[in-house]
């Protein structure tokens, strides 16, 4: 099992005793913002086109100091440095032995002889194709090309009707020079205009999530790290304890929880 898998199952441990309100007295999570981890970059080591031997390091502080890192989805590892990497823009996270996870850092891995991009991207909606992703090339010799996924080259550089998700951009100039990135759309979900009223209504009320329990989402760091959790729950109907929610809601959260559970 990877070990970003097993950091999971040890909030659900917790998360397991207060389906449907009903609860054992058990103690709190660490308080990640007493000793916050920090992330920052210590150096990037660009690229050659065609090449996969840029990298990136960086270091944390704080927490308890047993740091794990990550690079966008992959597997969690124990070294800070990531290298045999090809040129794109990567997002690193470092996470603690009490789980707490540091503000993630950008590091964008360039060219060192030839083309670079840089991309835009337009939401989607929850269950709409308003998505749109639009792309910048640089460096290298025109024209160029674009596609994404497994679809044909043009010369177009936006691409549209796209659904919430991740796509695979590729970039490629006229000596064949190419680049990939993972873009992803987002659905667009607003935390505080659309999920916050969905839990303060039916989640953090009296002798539920309001204090009275953990995790009192009164507090959105406690929504944030449940996330996952919360859209399982909610998504089989087992919360909130008397099934509400309609269809439209369930999907909003869903939506918002696979964007990141952003405090947007």
């Amino acid at each position: 099992m990877r070990k970003r898998f097993f950091l999971v199952a040890l909030t659900v441990v917790n998360l397991i005793v207060w389906q449907g309100c009903e609860y054992e007295t058990i103690p709190g999570p660490v308080d990640c913002d007493e000793n916050p981890v920090v992330l920052e970059i210590v150096s990037v080591g660009d690229s050659n086109c065609e090449l996969v031997d840029g990298s990136i390091e960086v270091i944390a502080s704080g927490g308890d100091g047993n740091y794990q890192y990550m690079l966008g989805d992959e597997e969690a590892q124990e070294s800070p440095v990531f290298e045999g990497l090809p040129a794109g823009v990567y997002t690193i996270t470092a996470i603690d032995g009490n789980t707490c996870t540091a503000a993630t850092v950008e590091a964008t891995v360039m060219n060192l002889n030839g083309l670079n991009i840089r991309f835009a991207t337009t939401e989607a909606g929850c269950t709409g194709t308003e998505g749109t992703i639009t792309v910048n090339a640089t460096d290298g010799t025109e024209p160029y090309q674009y596609k994404i996924g497994d679809g044909v080259f043009t010369t177009s550089n936006t691409f549209t009707g796209l659904a919430r998700g991740n796509y695979g951009l590729v970039v490629k100039d006229a000596t064949g020079c190419e680049v990939s990135q993972a873009v992803r759309v987002r659905a667009g979900i607003s935390f505080s205009a659309s999920i916050a009223p969905i839990i303060e209504t039916n989640c953090a009320i009296n002798d539920c999530h309001n204090g009275s329990q953990f995790p009192d989402f009164r507090q959105f760091k406690n929504v944030h790290d449940n996330a996952a959790q919360v859209k399982a729950l909610t998504t089989d109907r087992t919360m909130p304890e008397d099934g509400t929610l309609t269809q439209a809601q369930i999907n909003m959260i869903g939506c918002w929880v696979d964007d990141g559970a952003l405090n947007n």
